[in-house]
């Protein structure tokens, strides 16, 4: 069985990747557990267990996917916890947290940023920051994660019939479906000011809601097209891939 470990920053992205490795795997093709760090301790001690669940019997595929509860952990866990995991079957442990661009130029403040997340911080010649380990990688969502559900324009109307493409237009002005959502300074606000056009909301640290949203989730548009206009969505896509095949 091939075995994958992801670490993530909140309940947003543990319960996102859920989803989209059983969607992209199929429901009895991966088994997959969800676990909560609490606390300072090195071990996880709360289980998750999400709207959408696998539902394998023999599966040839297991991901186990951490909620770090706040994205300066993310890295600090996966050094933590990487020769363990490696030492139990794990091949792959993949990283995933937010980032906010500073100023007009978010890739290459992108580029600094994933560039110390992967080789640490070296000051005056000094390694401050230990590198990750052999085997890990991160992705980052720029701007939140909420950038790629923004993106997946064809969810509104799951959400609430009303919210169509031409109505979220006319009340916001910004259109999800062309514009670039990674642009969008704060894309949670924004997904929860669509909603509130029909008195519903989306509120990140809300179980519910935020599952409401990723059940809505068109996953095929997700792995088809925008994968191919979201280039770190693409990079979390391709590692999926890689580790199915």
């Amino acid at each position: 069985m091939k075995k994958i470990a992801f670490f993530v920053e909140g309940q947003t992205e543990q319960l996102f990747i859920n989803k989209l490795l059983i969607e992209i795997a199929g429901q009895k093709n991966i088994s997959v557990e969800l676990e909560q760090f609490q606390g300072y301790g090195r071990r996880p001690t709360k289980n998750i267990y999400p709207k959408t669940a696998s539902n394998s019997v023999s599966p040839k595929h297991y991901a186990l996917i951490h909620d770090c509860r706040g994205d300066s952990s993310v890295r600090s866990r996966i050094i933590d916890n990487y020769q363990t995991l490696f030492l139990q079957g794990y091949t792959q442990i993949v990283g995933l947290l937010d980032f906010y661009p500073q100023n007009l130029c978010p890739e290459t403040n992108l580029t600094q940023f994933e560039n110390e997340l992967i080789n640490g911080t070296v000051k005056r010649n000094r390694q401050v920051t230990p590198p990750l380990p052999a085997n890990t990688a991160i992705v980052v969502a720029v701007n939140e994660i909420e950038s790629w559900f923004l993106s997946e324009c064809n969810h509104f109307t799951c959400v609430d019939a009303i919210l169509t493409n031409s109505f979220i237009v006319s009340r916001v002005g910004f259109d999800p479906c062309i514009d670039d959502m990674t642009l969008r300074s704060h894309p949670a606000q924004d997904l929860h000011d669509i909603y509130q056009l029909v008195g519903k909301a989306y509120k990140n640290k809300k179980k519910d809601t935020v599952e409401r949203t990723i059940e809505c989730l068109d996953y095929a548009n997700i792995y088809i097209k925008l994968a191919s206009k979201i280039t770190k969505l693409n990079d979390l896509v391709s590692i999926i891939n890689i580790f199915l095949t």
